[in-house]
């Protein structure tokens, strides 16, 4: 304390100074408008870079449940997406279903206590298939029989035998899981044939990938009588409960035939790019128990 006393004392006439300086600033500021103005907005460009700061700090901090909301919310856009998709399906194969609509809207009866329109999509309460948001932590391409590792497990409802996909199209199959993580046969995985067909025509074909490019694959068994050019549509077949059907595979890149083979050779460009995918959902289907009873 002693030692402070004699500090203020030595530079006591530079604090005075100091002090008398600020007072007059202060009596600049309020006795002219121009002066206010420049110095408000001088206090209000640092507090605004101040906030700027804290608000990229924090930002940054909330990025993890920030993601987690959105994988949450693509779950739901996809459940519904899906919905939508097979109700397009089920209804354009309905052949007692009008191919055009006319302008009137005429209603039919569901049950006792509901009334649908012909010309609108009934959406059941019950859907096929659940989606969970999962995040890739481990990554292999450059093997036979690559894999991914995803961070949810039997605690988060994971199973084997679920399909994976990302924004894009289909990305593979669950093979193994435990209690926090599950590990992905990806559609990069030469042990894994999807049960496909070309979106144009409904020909049931099979995905198989061949080492080493991580973007291509091959389309088999499409016999040579088959209509299929470069940049036709692959889907999911839907034959399984894996994936539901109309889910994007990829594009046909190349298609060649020898002049005595019954099958064309086929270059599939993979809808999922492995090499950027970080975030994928887990496709849980609501009646497998029941489909593996009486199968």
């Amino acid at each position: 304390m002693h030692n402070l006393l004699q500090l203020i004392v030595r530079f006591s006439n530079f604090l005075l100074l100091v002090g008398l300086e600020v007072v007059a600033f202060i009596f600049v500021i309020r006795g002219n408008m121009y002066q206010q103005m420049v110095a408000n907005g001088a206090a209000n460009a640092v507090t605004a870079s101040i906030q700027l700061a804290n608000d990229n700090v924090t930002s940054y901090f909330r990025l993890r449940s920030d993601n987690a909301q959105l994988l949450e919310h693509n779950a739901q856009l996809l459940q519904e997406n899906n919905l939508l998709r097979a109700r397009i399906t089920q209804n354009e194969s309905d052949p007692s279903r009008p191919k055009h609509v006319n302008d009137t809207i005429t209603t039919r009866k569901r049950d006792d206590n509901e009334t649908i329109t012909d010309n609108t999509f009934y959406l059941p309460s019950d859907r096929d298939y659940a989606f969970i948001p999962a995040r890739v932590i481990a990554f292999s391409n450059d093997r036979h029989h690559n894999y991914l590792t995803l961070n949810k497990g039997e605690r988060d409802g994971v199973t084997p035998d679920m399909g994976v996909i990302g924004k894009d199209g289909i990305v593979g199959v669950v093979q193994s899981v435990s209690t926090h993580f599950a590990v992905v046969a990806p559609v990069i995985h030469e042990g894994l044939y999807i049960s496909s067909r070309i979106g144009k025509n409904d020909y049931m074909a099979t995905l198989h990938w061949h080492m080493p490019d991580i973007r291509h694959a091959a389309l088999e068994d499409v016999a040579r009588h088959v209509d299929i050019k470069v940049g036709d549509s692959i889907v999911t077949s839907g034959m399984s409960a894996i994936f539901p059907a109309g889910m994007p595979v990829g594009v046909v890149s190349d298609v060649s035939i020898g002049e005595g083979d019954s099958y064309y050779d086929i270059d599939i460009e993979l809808a999922t790019d492995f090499r950027s995918l970080r975030a994928v959902h887990i496709l849980k289907y609501n009646h497998r128990a029941e489909l593996d009873s009486i199968q």
